[in-house]
């Protein structure tokens, strides 16, 4: 109800009581009261209305929003997804041809074992990718096959030790025994990497893991000393934190 309609029904009411005769002073202070709360009551209401639709429009815009970064998120995963889905699908088609050189690496090398012409082997390694060695280790490991992986992984430190993904390599043989509960070797190989690629990228990951190593064959004390060296040396990693975090649980 507008305020022009409520004064104008207000005005007829008062003409016609003024009309008819019957109109007092106090019945026009009361219809006029009636007025005023009648306008009050509808201001209000307005202000809420305007309120609500404030509110719904801003609602609605968030959830335009929302939509939105939902899409370009799921956008991105599909991308991430199908790269992935690519390498591991590449991976699979070059892995037949990776076995298939390394059986001949192995014939070759019996054969000059036999006659006694073999005096070292990593010439005829030459032979083989160590790219494709390596993604064959690395996509052993992610299936599972943690003998094959660190049979991939060995190979490759033995005959390709100064490459790029050497250090790397080293890592994932340690992840390989850890996954497979031989925490002795996990320990040894985690500690390599410190030794041999000690300006590596995985020696946070490699100091974490041989903490937690040593743990689990309860070296406390050294573990200790691996994780805050982690702490001391590379704070800002993620490693670090972790490293942080259970160094207070051990002082529990």
């Amino acid at each position: 109800m507008t305020r022009l309609r409520i004064l104008l029904i207000v005005s007829f009411l008062l003409l016609l009581t003024l009309f008819s005769g019957c109109a007092s002073r106090r019945e026009i202070v009361r219809l006029k009261n009636q007025a005023d709360f009648l306008e009050q009551s509808n201001r209000r209401l307005e202000e809420r209305t305007a309120r609500l639709d404030s509110l719904l429009r801003e609602q609605i815009e968030l959830t335009s929003r929302m939509r939105a970064d939902l899409a370009s998120t799921l956008g991105g995963m599909d991308e991430r997804m199908g790269i992935v889905e690519s390498k591991l699908e590449d991976l699979s088609h070059r892995f037949p041809e990776l076995t298939r050189k390394m059986e001949q690496v192995k014939r070759e090398i019996s054969t000059k074992k036999d006659t006694g012409s073999v005096s070292d082997t990593s010439t005829v390694m030459v032979n083989v990718d160590p790219k494709q060695l390596y993604d064959a280790a690395y996509l052993d490991l992610t299936k599972g096959s943690y003998d094959l992986a660190i049979t991939g992984f060995a190979n490759y430190l033995k005959y390709f030790p100064e490459t790029e993904q050497a250090s790397n390599a080293q890592y994932w043989l340690g992840e390989c025994y850890y996954a497979k509960k031989n925490h002795t070797k996990a320990a040894i190989e985690f500690h390599k990497v410190l030794e041999d690629y000690s300006t590596g990228a995985k020696v946070p990951s490699a100091l974490y893991k041989l903490g937690l190593s040593l743990l689990e064959l309860k070296s406390v004390q050294q573990a200790k000393k691996y994780l805050q060296e982690l702490v001391d040396k590379y704070p800002s990693t993620q490693e670090a934190e972790l490293a942080k975090q259970k160094l207070k649980d051990l002082e529990k």
